[in-house]
């Protein structure tokens, strides 16, 4: 029987100009593009290659049959882990198996600490979440809910090394005691994050060590803007947004929403809902903030753009300076500098477009003087940095949405300064997290080593540093370490161990405060021939000393702790509640008088790059790459390329074509002499192709440091003539690849682990200096590389799958719609929604107006009266930052699976993160009336709208009625849920989901290791990873899943469950208050109802700008969720209860009628009217295939 096509409606009329795409292949229409929308699932993700088949039953009853070494086979879920890790000496009393503790903790960060509550399960940390009780608890993004992958990383570095080959922890002791009974100059290289506790043992190691400084680097923090903020505010000084209080922002390259962040991303989230952000008032269009962008390459701070405008990195600084010059602000050279005709033509198709961009920005600035604020990029140069400091004094923002505070980061030298000034006679101690050998610019770092008198590198990797030093000594993970910090406000946290170390590793504090006890040590009792009076040498420690006293590190935090700045207290009454809470209360940073603040002298040069221009940038995944080794990162794709286990060069649509780059996606093989007809051009070929058969073109990338082979892809929306290039990285490979370090994937010390080997180009061998921009000719060659791109892979198609409007009058077939009557018809913007009765759920009670008018023959079905759970995502703030993805991953044991396995479709990621590119290609001419091509500019600078997609939870769900096992059911309280002993397999619900929702293990990911070559394909024979390291991670709460089985989402089940457990006590409860038998206390329904928005799945957890709300919909107006679907309830004729939806909430494919709990709000841009292109902005609803 032939396989069903669904048809969709038509594109509505007045959407019919707006073209969506997700890939290059979608918008030219490829052939390979055609073939995949036919076949629904990429290639070969729903069929045994070779290598499948020999792991099929009847090969493994064979093997099963013909070998006794796989006896044992059965009793591996039965045996204790090979690393079976005991975190205390003896369990306490509250540790109950299978029940979690939760813990107040932190996690450091340069950009300002994230506050934390970690989840641990018998003394195994398993899950991060925000802590939300925090002053500055706003979410957890990608990094840090991945970050506790690293701590149970089985690469991770457990030995001290000499030179790069094993040595043990007494014979560094001995070259540690050296070095505090000498003493010597030391040059301590730490991180950037704000720790008081460093800060206050810096002093001290200072004067106990003359000559020795301290220095601070982390390879993305922009060492030009650190400079100019010192020079101008002060040492030490950190300035911060106030999003609260910015109605204006115009983002110089800078990401503040993703991999720049400048404050906290809840406060945008919040001004965007202008007023509406708990759904009780609608948007007020007045109240909204408004974001103007230039920017290179697309990111999620441009994805959320009212105007966004694509530019080269050397044009930014000019940009801004024609922002300074139109409010008055003097550059010095602006006349021999500023933007030529031709560049701006080159950006905005013609000079008068761009300057009236600029004009309607700069007039939307002035006009919210006080209100408005401007940021750079924090890795630009520091032309643009003074440029942008002087025109924030014009606008009045410091004092208003800037903040300048006076951090504890003082006195710390620079990595120029670090560089200059270590020398023979200095000890180098590299402590922070950084990277040095691999990520400087001009690979000159391990000379600078190897002129050291002695080096030693503390790190939880042994990466290229740690392997370029005398020594490396292991580190310990932030969940093994005690450790204070601050957030970006500067309130005083606390980062407490969650485990013992697991390898044995020493943080960064218990070093410097044993580089003191040491050297205030009596060693003469050491040496001592009197027995009475001789001692024992001490002994590094690691999480805690030899009779279990605390880490030295606790020590020094409770002194710091006690500083008049802090607690002012050295009672455990206020440490123990700052322990509880993980901050201290009151705490934050002082601000200082900007009034103070020197003159920036803005200026700018008159040179322009000569060739095409690299942008580089920090990566969402791998960040400088420091997350190499995380597996859940490196497989979750580029919320902008989507791309996977890989960077690539990206370029322009315009650029590809000059690099003849363009043409290798759908190139015209060459023609074909055949009898009779002649020469005959063949068809179109697909170089890149998709699923396991993508193959991308390659280039070769020179510059004045250096050069690289690496593959290019086309970016929608990125500057032309510029490429743009993630570092982080490309730290080791076997496979011989383009300037990559060669590793072994056996070498226990290699730079890089079996996650990170092999994956990406080193772009960081291109750079010649600290700045993130240069200059390179490019050319094409024949090579091609492998490449996992899930852009197109489980492609959910329909019409009006995200929605959009605009708080600007739109045109619509003559006349303007304004934006009340936009958000009116936000439900019916489909294109039958408009008349589609309302969906009927199977699950309605038998007295709705459905079925019955009678209120006496009301029948309930199958609905639960005290629960029925519902999810709604505003587009409006949601990025598609990955953070729910990565949060659902850790929360639900789903597994890693590789870069083969991902590039053939077969990722087990239960939230897919969509992304669309949309764009208006025809608007109605006003004399004509005719449609006619846009203008070029708004062609090649698309909208872009992420969209998260995972199980509905359909009330009419397709899947449960094709399952012929009944392993896909629906419960009372309205969730699709799986019974996984009892799936089959046989993917029909799968294949019936319109959302593609539905994930399916093809091996078993969770037991057999994906990332060795081919292991999959060996059956019983392959390696396993029962037993080690990251299996400890397993929230046990939730199943592992095995081979042959279909998951997907469950809404978080097990979190339901505890919260309804929990409720169920109310029982005790009123029993004992009242004294009586429990039998005689009446318990209500309500009583058994949790409380409303106490519930959050660990997605909504993770959002840092509160686009998911999820609760039970019975709660009606005191849920966010009831709030964010409706509007309330009327009577109607019939004397019937209706509901009141909320305009901007839409069902997705509401025409196919499945009913689902999961909804969405639409996304509402706010353009300028006065800006040339506000017409074109707010009109990406997206409609594909």
């Amino acid at each position: 029987m032939s396989k069903r096509t669904w048809h969709h409606p038509d594109i509505p009329a007045e959407d019919a100009g707006v073209v969506s795409w997700r890939s290059v292949g979608e918008l030219e229409r490829s052939p390979a593009f055609q073939e995949h929308l036919e076949r629904e699932f990429p290639t070969g993700s729903g069929c045994l290659s070779e290598e499948d088949r020999q792991a099929t039953r009847r090969s493994f009853l064979k093997l099963m049959g013909a070998s006794s070494a796989l006896s044992g086979l059965t009793l591996v879920s039965c045996r204790r882990p090979e690393s079976y890790i005991v975190p205390y000496k003896k369990a306490p009393e509250w540790v109950i198996p299978g029940k979690p503790l939760y813990y107040a903790s932190t996690r450091p960060r340069a950009e300002g600490s994230v506050p934390l509550v970690v989840t641990t399960f018998e003394g195994r940390p398993t899950k991060l979440a925000p802590n939300g009780d925090h002053d500055d608890g706003c979410g957890a993004d990608a990094l840090t809910q991945a970050s506790v992958l690293n701590l149970y990383d089985p690469t991770r570095s457990r030995d001290f090394l000499k030179r790069g080959k094993k040595a043990s922890q007494k014979e560094f002791e001995e070259v540690f005691t050296s070095i505090t009974r000498e003493g010597g100059k030391l040059a301590i290289l730490v991180g950037e994050d704000d720790c008081p506790t460093r800060h206050r043992l810096k002093g001290e190691i200072e004067t106990a060590y003359p000559g020795s400084r301290f220095y601070s680097y982390e390879s993305l923090r922009g060492e030009a803007r650190r400079k100019v903020q010192a020079e101008l505010f002060g040492d030490g000084v950190e300035v911060v947004v106030d999003f609260s209080k910015a109605d204006r922002i115009l983002s110089l390259d800078c990401d503040f929403l993703g991999i720049d962040p400048m404050g906290n991303a809840s406060q945008f989230s919040r001004k965007r809902q202008g007023g509406g952000e708990d759904y009780r008032k609608d948007i007020d269009s007045e109240a909204m903030n408004r974001l103007y962008v230039a920017e290179t390459a697309y990111s999620l701070t441009g994805g959320m753009a009212d105007h966004r405008l694509r530019a080269k990195p050397s044009q930014i600084a000019r940009i801004a300076a024609q922002v300074a010059a139109e409010l008055g602000v003097t550059v010095e050279g602006y006349e021999s500098g500023r933007m030529s005709a031709e560049e701006k033509a080159e950006v905005l198709g013609d000079t008068e477009s761009f300057d009236g961009w600029i004009k309607g920005c700069v007039d939307d600035l002035k006009a919210n003087e006080g209100r408005a604020v401007v940021l750079a990029g924090s890795r630009h140069g520091e032309e643009l940095q003074r440029i942008v400091i002087a025109i924030n004094k014009k606008l009045g923002a410091y004092g208003g949405p800037l903040v300048a505070y006076e951090t504890g980061r003082r006195g710390y030298g620079s990595i120029a300064e670090f560089e200059k000034e270590v020398d023979t006679d200095t000890i180098v101690l590299l402590l922070g997290p950084s990277n040095p050998v691999y990520d400087r610019p001009g690979g000159r770092f391990a000379d600078l080593l190897d002129r050291a008198k002695l080096s030693i590198h503390l790190g939880l990797r042994t990466d290229a540093t740690a392997l370029a030093c005398d020594w490396h000594i292991p580190g310990a993970h932030y969940l093994e370490s005690w450790g204070d910090t601050r957030t970006a406000s500067g309130t005083y946290s606390l980062v407490q161990p969650m485990i013992l170390p697991l390898y044995g590793g020493h943080s960064e504090l218990e070093i410097l405060a044993q580089l003191l006890s040491w050297k205030s040590f009596d060693w003469a009792k050491v040496e001592s021939k009197n027995q009475e009076e001789k001692i024992a040498a001490p002994t590094l420690v690691a999480g805690e000393g030899l009779n279990g006293d605390p880490s030295p590190a606790l020590a020094e935090v409770r002194k710091t702790f006690a500083l008049p700045d802090n607690a002012n207290e050295e009672g455990d009454i206020a440490w123990k509640e700052a322990l509880r809470d993980g901050y201290l209360r009151s705490s934050s940073y002082r601000s200082m008088d900007t009034e103070k603040v020197k003159a920036p002298a803005p200026g700018l040069a008159a040179n322009r790059p000569d060739g095409i221009e690299i942008n580089f940038l920090a990566d969402a995944s791998v960040w400088d790459g420091r997350y190499i080794d995380n597996g859940w990162l490196q497989e979750a794709p580029d919320p902008i390329l989507k791309l996977s286990w890989d960077n690539a060069a990206l370029v322009s649509p315009k650029t590809a074509k000059d690099l003849g780059v363009y043409d290798a996606i759908q190139e015209l093989e060459p023609e074909t002499d055949i009898p009779l007809l002649g020469k005959v051009k063949n068809a179109p070929k697909p170089l890149i192709d998709e699923g396991e058969n993508a193959r991308a073109p390659m280039a070769l990338i020179k510059t004045a440091a250096g050069r690289m082979e690496i593959p290019v892809l086309v970016a929608f929306g990125h500057a032309d003539n510029c490429i743009s290039i993630a570092l982080g990285y490309g730290q080791g490979a076997s496979d011989k690849r383009d300037g990559v370090e060669v590793a072994s994937e056996d070498d226990p010390y290699a730079p890089v682990g079996l996650v990170g080997i092999n994956t990406g180009f080193n772009a960081n061998q291109l750079r010649g200096d600290a700045s993130f921009s240069s200059v390179a000719t490019v050319t094409k060659v024949k090579e091609r590389y492998p490449v996992a791109l899930v852009q197109e892979h489980n492609a959910m198609n329909g019409r009006a799958l995200a929605r959009e409007v605009s708080t600007k009058a739109v045109e619509h077939h003559g006349h303007k719609v304004s934006f009340e009557k936009q958000i009116a018809r936000v439900r019916r913007q489909g294109p039958v929604d408009s008349h589609a009765p309302e969906n009927i759920s199977l699950y309605e009670r038998r007295g709705s107006k459905t079925w019955e008018s009678d209120p006496d023959k009301q029948e309930d079905l199958i609905s639960d009266k005290i629960h029925q759970w519902g999810m709604t995502i505003d587009l409006n703030t949601c990025l598609g930052c990955n953070s729910c993805l990565i949060a659902c991953q850790a929360e639900n044991n789903i597994p890693i699976v590789g870069k083969e396995q991902v590039a053939m479709g077969r990722e087990m990621h239960w939230i897919r993160m969509d992304r669309y590119f949309a764009a208006p290609m025809t608007e109605m001419d006003e004399k004509t009336h005719e449609k006619v091509p846009t203008p070029a500019w708004v062609q090649e600078n698309p909208e872009m709208i992420p969209q998260p997609v995972s199980c509905m939870q359909c009330e009419n769900a397709p899947c449960e009625t094709v399952c012929p096992v009944n392993a896909t059911v629906h419960t009372e309280e309205g969730l699709n849920t799986m019974a996984y002993n009892r799936c089959i397999g046989t993917r029909y619900c799968a294949n019936n989901c319109p959302y593609k929702a539905r994930r399916f293990n093809y091996f078993d990911y969770n037991k057999r290791n994906p990332l060795l070559d081919r292991n999959l394909y060996k059956g019983p024979f392959g390696a396993t990873q029962v037993g080690t390291a990251p299996h400890l991670q397993r929230n046990p709460n939730v199943s592992v899943r095995m081979r042959g089985v279909m998951e997907k989402c469950t809404y978080c089940v097990q979190r339901l469950e505890s919260a309804k457990i929990k409720q169920k006590q109310i029982g005790r409860e009123k029993t004992l208050r009242a004294g009586t038998r429990s039998t005689e206390v009446s318990i209500k329904a309500e009583d058994l109802r949790v409380k409303a928005d106490s519930i959050k799945m660990a997605c909504q957890d993770a959002c840092e700008v509160n686009a998911v709300s999820f609760g039970n919909l019975l709660d009606k107006e005191d849920a966010q969720v009831w709030r964010a679907k409706y509007k309330g309830e009327k009577k109607n004729g019939d004397g019937m209860i209706e509901i009141i939806h909320n305009p901007r909430n839409y069902d997705v494919l509401q025409y196919v009628g499945t009913a689902p709990r999961t909804s969405y709000l639409a996304r509402v841009k706010n353009p300028n009217p006065a800006m040339p292109d506000a017409a074109y902005r707010g009109l990406a609803t997206i409609h594909t295939a």
